[in-house]
């Protein structure tokens, strides 16, 4: 489909972009997690007097997280259009793409070690 200007093609990609979401919210019970710790990240990041550019990076460092989920959950789904049955390749794709959001987590509670043990012991 072409759209007649770049503002309408912005304004469409974002609906997109909010119904996957809702869909995510409503459907993915790791998503809604996320979500939880999301918003915790975003309350104890700011009620800690961390340096702004700190909390921007905790904030985002976690939005990479939830983005990974949303790969996770979209792929997943594909996966199981593809084949219902147990499948050795499909459960393969699956944990690599759980792996990945393991990864993010993981990379995570790096970060959140070292910044608030920078806040705190030093």
């Amino acid at each position: 489909m072409r759209y007649k200007n770049p503002i309408e093609r912005i304004f469409k990609a974002s609906i997109y972009s909010i119904s996957g979401l809702y869909t995510a919210i409503k459907n993915e019970q790791a998503f809604r997690f996320e979500l939880i710790i999301f918003l915790a990240v975003c309350f104890f990041s700011c009620v800690s007097s961390l340096k702004i550019t700190r909390i921007i990076a905790l904030i985002c460092a976690w939005l990479v997280v939830m983005a990974f989920e949303l790969v996770n959950s979209a792929v997943e789904r594909a996966f199981d259009l593809i084949d219902k049955n147990y499948n050795l390749e499909i459960k393969a794709g699956k944990d690599m793409l759980s792996a990945a959001v393991f990864l993010t987590i993981f990379a995570n509670i790096i970060l959140w070690l070292f910044v608030f043990y920078e806040k705190f012991f030093n």
